[in-house]
């Protein structure tokens, strides 16, 4: 199994008809089969099936499989969540495959992949994917940490034809995290703008504020609706460039809103939500109803006490913060 990053910066490499990727990662899943496409220059039909989806049937895939068409013999055949498939089902789709055909196959299954910590690397959980891997290459579109993303900007830079600086790339890691969709977005905004480092540094800017926004609101209506997954995404990308403290205050403020309100059955105080903008004002009435007095008390507390901690503690930001979600949101 090869890493997406080494796979498409391979300059030797020999694009093949026949591919299985495998991961997480549904922008890496529509890059790489358009690199693929646009390699091998296929340009005739194009064939979907969802092995997950009941109205795909195996018997059009094995139609459209075993068709030769003397107008159209190029086709490009899309086969989503293979690992989806009984054994039976599987077996037959293996058995019908012919890797010497002039059809494009991509095999896909976007199941997150398990970790081995004997040999550093990522490995296939299904069964059946781990079949069609023996007879075909395997590409890893798992998400990749944050250390690798400098790699993948340089990568994007190239086919953009853009020139990034360090401090550029420094900077959109900082915004946008591991997320590729919003940054091959803004690098192809930023292709557009100039191909001066200050303009580009400004665009990004303005770009980055609009994204902390967007995650501040994201985050708010998390901790209303009490959706901890969320709350910690958005709180430990947004702590990342703007610092603990920012995130921490951020939360209390609404917290607070929340309790204060509770306390009062349910009615908004003015007093209590001044910072409070839009929105957000109609939705902390409803989020009383996903918390305890008490919970949003221990929540409280919680904030209360990591604001002295950064004060007169040297913390690990991360840690920490991991630490405040699980206490106050899932009392652990």
């Amino acid at each position: 199994m090869i890493k997406a990053l080494q796979f498409l910066s391979d300059k030797n490499q020999s694009f093949k008809n026949n591919y299985l990727l495998v991961g997480d990662n549904d922008f890496l899943y529509l890059y790489i089969k358009n690199q693929i496409v646009k390699k091998l220059q296929k340009k005739d039909e194009t064939f979907v099936f969802d092995c997950a989806d009941k109205s795909d049937s195996l018997d059009q895939l094995m139609n459209v499989l075993g068709s030769q068409d003397l107008f159209s013999s190029d086709k490009l055949i899309i086969i989503k969540n293979i690992n989806k498939l009984n054994k039976k089902n599987s077996e037959l789709l293996l058995n019908s495959f012919d890797s010497d055909s002039s059809d494009q196959i991509i095999f896909i299954d976007n199941n997150f992949l398990s970790y081995d910590y004997k040999s550093k690397s990522n490995t296939i959980k299904s069964s059946v994917t781990k079949e069609f891997a023996k007879i075909m290459d395997v590409v890893d579109i798992s998400t990749p940490f944050e250390s690798e993303m400098k790699h993948w900007i340089h990568l994007f830079a190239h086919e953009l034809n853009l020139k990034v600086s360090d401090k550029y790339t420094q900077k959109i890691i900082e915004i946008f995290g591991n997320n590729f969709s919003e940054i091959f977005n803004e690098m192809s905004k930023s292709s557009l703008v100039s191909s001066d480092e200050k303009d580009l540094l400004n665009a990004l800017e303005k770009s980055g504020n609009i994204h902390k926004e967007k995650q501040l609101w994201e985050l708010n209506y998390a901790i209303c609706d009490r959706r901890v997954d969320a709350i910690f995404e958005n709180g430990l990308s947004i702590m990342k460039q703007y610092g603990l403290s920012y995130v921490i205050n951020s939360m209390f403020t609404l917290l607070e809103a929340i309790f204060i309100t509770k306390k009062n059955n349910g009615t908004l105080i003015e007093s209590s939500s001044r910072s409070i903008r839009g929105n957000l004002l109609k939705r902390i009435s409803p989020a009383t109803n996903n918390y305890s007095l008490d919970e949003l008390e221990h929540a409280i507390n919680i904030f209360a006490q990591t604001d002295i901690k950064l004060k007169t503690q040297k913390i690990i930001d991360e840690t920490e913060f991991t630490n405040i979600i699980n206490g106050a949101f899932r009392h652990e």
